[in-house]
């Protein structure tokens, strides 16, 4: 369904948008629910279960799926697998034969192919929604209420960290505590996992196609940069890649793709950097920034991580320690490995990485051409971003891979 537009400009209403999302969201029970779990995503308080990071987006994704699988049944709609499905497939099969078999606590572990299935579900309904302009269209209007409604939590939490009050919308700090600056993480659990979501969010605003006035989508750049900026993370790099790869599109010169491919070499060579070297960094004192590269056990903590979960890869290389699990430790304490091919493989076995792997590959294979430069270099930006962190857990980066799934060709 076409999107109306301005009679001057030329440009789409976003009342309008309103409008068709609504109508969208109507027609089909298992999208508004499915909707609906998607403005959640900054609400970390609402939350139905004792499970820190779990939330009333958890029953709704559930339920849209369940409502989904009803609507494919009523409609007699032929299954049609293809390449990614087998590979998710076989990522789901290798999570439940490692919860089984290789976890040491078997409620940890199916709590972990819970979140898998539910991780899969997510890409799977992105896919079928995403397929159709006009509900391709709400979602994105759905993400960019999101970020408004983010950016506003990380100004209120700003403003109160100044005033001197404590709130949950700080997300620390990256050493002492300070009164000059905190790491913002607004609705979200951590600061990591919002600059990880302002990647996300960048990528599919920055789509024109989804009937979103220019104005608006400009808004939310800016409005993702500000906070993307204040978690202080590593996704900064990615969410800095993410753009460069989009500016480089639009010009589509020959200087544009060599300064494309300079920030990725560039972009990865800053995330190695901060995993293999310790720098002392206080934004309150930029000055007195230090870098060493503290390659003895115990002194750097991202390298203890990476060598201890490596070793649990060795020690397990088929199952891995089981889903949901922590194979790394830094100081006696268990945690992810920060490095996402490696978390994926030491918890679920080399196996499972060949599966995932092969997902993302076989989505690669069978884009639309001419690519869809606003997903891939979202997803770019993320690959960038796992190398510092675990990102297979996190809900946007499946709604990311559904989408890619659904800019395929016919």
């Amino acid at each position: 369904m076409s999107i109306a537009v301005g009679a001057a400009e030329g440009s789409p209403r976003i009342s309008t948008a309103l409008k068709q999302a609504l109508r969208a969201a109507r027609k089909r029970p298992s999208f508004a629910l499915y909707l609906a779990a998607l403005l959640l995503f900054p609400f970390k308080w609402l939350s139905p279960f004792s499970h820190e990071q779990a939330g009333w987006i958890d029953v709704l994704i559930p339920a849209a799926g369940a409502v989904w699988v009803w609507e494919q049944v009523r409609a007699r709609a032929k299954l049609r697998l293809r390449a990614p499905h087998w590979f998710g497939a076989a990522y789901l099969a290798i999570g439940a034969l490692s919860a089984l078999l290789a976890s040491s606590d078997r409620t940890t572990g199916a709590q972990g192919v819970l979140i898998m299935v539910e991780l899969a579900a997510l890409a799977v309904l992105t896919s079928d929604f995403a397929r159709a302009p006009e509900r391709r269209s709400a979602i994105v209007l759905v993400i960019l209420i999101v970020v408004l409604v983010t950016g506003a939590e990380v100004s209120v939490g700003l403003a109160l960290f100044y005033a001197g009050v404590d709130t949950s919308l700080v997300g620390g700090w990256l050493g002492a505590p300070s009164d000059v600056y905190a790491r913002m993480s607004g609705g979200f659990y951590s600061a990591p996992l919002l600059g990880s979501f302002c990647i996300f969010a960048s990528a599919l605003v920055a789509r024109a196609d989804a009937g979103i006035p220019t104005p608006w989508r400009r808004t939310a750049q800016a409005v993702l940069a500000f906070v993307v900026l204040f978690t202080f993370s590593r996704a900064i790099i990615g969410f800095g890649l993410a753009l460069v790869l989009r500016a480089a599109h639009r010009r589509g010169t020959r200087r544009a793709r060599a300064t494309a491919i300079l920030a990725a070499i560039l972009a990865l060579l800053a995330v190695v950097g901060l995993t293999v070297t310790r720098v002392s960094l206080d934004p309150a004192k930029p000055l007195a920034t230090t870098v060493t590269v503290p390659l003895q056990e115990g002194r750097n903590d991202r390298l203890q991580e990476f060598t201890s979960a490596f070793d649990t890869l060795r020690a397990h290389p088929v199952l891995g320690s089981g889903p949901d699990s922590y194979p790394a430790e830094s100081g006696g304490v268990p945690f992810r490995a920060h490095f996402t091919p490696l978390n994926v493989a030491a918890t679920l076995g080399l196996p499972a990485l060949v599966a995932l792997t092969g997902l993302i590959l076989a989505l690669w294979r069978q884009r639309r051409r001419p690519t869809d430069v606003a997903i891939w270099s979202g997803l770019a930006g993320l690959g960038v971003d796992a190398i510092g962190q675990d990102v297979e857990h996190f809900r946007h980066v499946w709604i990311m891979l559904g989408l890619a799934d659904a800019d395929r060709r016919d």
